[in-house]
């Protein structure tokens, strides 16, 4: 007769209140002795809990995110009546750190733990230094296997007297480390060397994260939790990419982002030599415009996961049209700029499609889509890119909003224009059409999604209705945000900016 029991957290070491990272088990599986349940991740390890029982599973009670201390239910199984159901707690073996008979000074010797692997040791990095301050948990150095390196950390708090091992050393399980002056800093030498108790003959060391020393030190240099990061490399090992494609991630991380924004400013690097052994040099102070407006670029740059679309866009219509535009009264050519245009168009497209006007909070929790149209443009000043906002296009006539723009720049340039002008926008334009060239990936304009580049118009043999004709086409850059925007909603975006611009853009644009 079958009989139903439940899961709980054994004994697993000093675990409690510790976040499931991992649901290993569903309803209706069936499980042995011993198989995986769930994964547990401290702030320093994580471990796989065990099942006690061999049967089915008939009910799981936790789910990923949830925290869990030894004795909670994770959920009940099905075993055969034969099977005891005693509580079977496994083995927990300790680790510890030994420490001298004979210790006037109260010296304690660290010590290489056992590992877990049957493979050759070598010594990668000794990140101890003579007469260094250390603490609990604080890491003593790297050792190195043929396929995974570890980081073995300090048991206990003290002053560092002597240093017995060296990098590139070769070592075995029991080697001396260092001698610590044991100076009980509201610490008292804790029953383990790696991360937690070991449970059942090392089973722990399979969720030790494998990564080069290099690549170690590259994680603590930006803060990084090594241990959240899966490795795309042979067998799970991490590289540098996967390192920064979970900062990418976890932007929105307030923990990962302060650490990693903190580390890259504080980052210098020196060149191996000096410009001048090359030649005459001219050093000048960044133009203070360019000084402000850098940072916010990098910041852009690493936050926001951008995507570049490029298309070109049939403007020969709206280009005849805005060519041969004659006041009626005083038959004076009238002037309007394509970019009058294009933000009708942008406007346009916007309201079909808000996810392009709207901003990521920066908790990454909500989005705020905005109701106003407000278009940035890039503007070429001899002090730096200004990207002033015209306001309201939506109730602007062409006229209106080509004189705005004339007016705009002008103020830029003399650097009269008013601070708040550069913020609260919709999207941006970025135009080099009056310089030329064609395609390039703007930046967008956090804490903007989109923003658009736009080309030199040139006249091209386009293939219709069986024959070349001469059209004057458009090229155009969209950059957007691929955490609130995807390729799709790209794609039509730009079709319907096509529509706004093309043969029927009068009507398109008569808003």
């Amino acid at each position: 007769m079958a009989k139903i029991v439940d899961l709980v957290v054994p004994n697993i070491g000093d675990f409690k209140n510790v976040e499931i990272i991992e649901v290993l088990v569903k309803e209706n599986q069936n499980i042995k002795k011993n198989d995986g349940i769930i994964t547990l991740e401290s702030d320093k390890s994580s471990v796989e809990v065990p099942s006690l029982f061999s049967g089915k599973v008939k009910s799981i009670n936790v789910k990923i995110g949830d925290k869990i201390s030894e004795g909670d239910k994770i959920g009940e199984v099905e075993i055969n009546s034969d099977e005891s159901i005693q509580e079977q707690k496994p083995e927990n073996k300790k680790i510890e750190v030994q420490k001298e008979n004979k210790a006037p000074n109260n010296i304690t010797l660290l010590k290489i733990p056992n590992l877990g692997t049957g493979k050759n040791l070598t010594i990668s990095e000794v990140l101890l230094k003579k007469d260094q301050l250390i603490k609990v948990d604080d890491i003593a150095l790297l050792i190195e296997d043929e396929e995974s390196a570890y980081e073995i950390p300090s048991p206990i708090s003290g002053i560092v007297k002597n240093i017995i091992l060296k990098k590139g050393q070769k070592v075995k399980v029991g080697d001396s480390i260092a001698e610590v002056i044991n100076q009980n800093l509201d610490t008292k030498i804790k029953e383990r060397v790696i991360i937690e108790n070991v449970i059942q003959d090392n089973k722990q060391y399979q969720n030790i994260k494998s990564a080069s020393p290099k690549i170690r030190k590259f994680a603590r240099e930006l803060g990084v939790n090594i241990h959240l990061i899966e490795g795309s490399a042979r067998k799970g090992r991490i590289i540098e990419e996967d390192i920064k494609n979970f900062i990418k991630s976890n932007l929105n991380n307030k923990i990962i982002t302060e650490k990693v924004d903190k580390k890259i400013e504080t980052k210098e690097e020196k060149l191996p030599y000096e410009h001048s052994e090359f030649g005459d040099i001219d050093i000048q102070k960044i133009p203070r415009i360019k000084r402000l407006s850098g940072p916010h670029l990098v910041k852009a740059w690493n936050e926001i996961p951008h995507v570049t679309q490029f298309d070109e866009i049939d403007v020969t219509d709206m280009e005849h049209f805005r060519k041969n535009l004659i006041d009626l009264n005083t038959k004076d050519k009238i002037t309007i700029t394509p970019l009058a245009f294009i933000m009708k168009a942008l406007v346009n497209g916007m309201r079909k499609y808000p996810n392009f006007n709207c901003s990521l909070e920066p908790t990454g929790e909500n989005i705020i889509y905005k109701k106003y149209f407000h278009i940035g443009i890039a503007v070429d000043t001899p002090h730096g890119l200004m990207v002033p906002k015209i306001r309201n296009v939506d109730q602007k006539d062409l006229l209106v909003l080509s004189n705005e723009l004339r007016k705009i720049s002008k103020l830029s340039k003399e650097l009269k224009i008013d601070k708040k002008e550069f913020f609260g926008g919709s999207m941006t334009i970025s135009s080099l059409g009056g310089i030329g060239g064609s395609f390039f990936t703007p930046i967008i304009n956090s804490p903007e999604v989109a923003i658009i580049g736009i080309g030199k118009t040139e006249i091209k043999q386009v293939f219709i209705d069986g024959k070349f004709i001469a059209r004057a086409m458009m090229p155009i850059s969209l950059s957007y945000d691929h955490r609130i925007i995807d390729g799709a909603e790209a794609a039509r975006f730009c079709q319907d900016l096509k529509l706004s611009l093309g043969k029927n853009f009068a009507f398109n644009l008569s808003f």
